[in-house]
């Protein structure tokens, strides 16, 4: 196999942003001590208005706190410069999500991509 060359490289990172219809907000925590030994978290804004695919891979139910809740998880699809950990969340619409896992050790990186956990 031949290595890909930069403009080739540089249409396909070009090819897949055209499927990028949404946008999110990717957050970073922030913590403040409280005076009293302990501290408070807040979540802020890293990185606003970051192009994305959000794509729902699978669910499950579980019991949690006596109810039956709804575990999903999903796949983010980001720009190939896109700055992204898993000490990281995301919000995309009014929904935030945790971030479990990102796929960023790869050759030729077209795109991010990071699996997600509804909070």
């Amino acid at each position: 196999m031949s290595a890909l060359t930069t403009a080739e490289l540089t249409q396909m990172r070009a090819d897949i942003a055209t499927l990028m219809p949404d946008t999110c907000n990717i957050l970073s925590l922030t913590t403040t001590s409280d005076g009293q030994g302990g501290y408070t978290e807040t979540w802020g804004t890293a990185t606003a208005n970051v192009s994305c695919r959000l794509d729902k891979r699978s669910g499950r139910e579980a019991v949690s706190a006596g109810a039956v809740r709804t575990f999903g998880t999903w796949v983010l699809t980001l720009p190939h410069n896109t700055t992204i950990t898993a000490a990281y969340r995301v919000e995309h619409g009014s929904v935030t999500y945790s971030v479990v896992h990102v796929d960023s050790d790869k050759s030729w990186i077209a795109s991010v991509r990071a699996e997600l956990e509804q909070i």
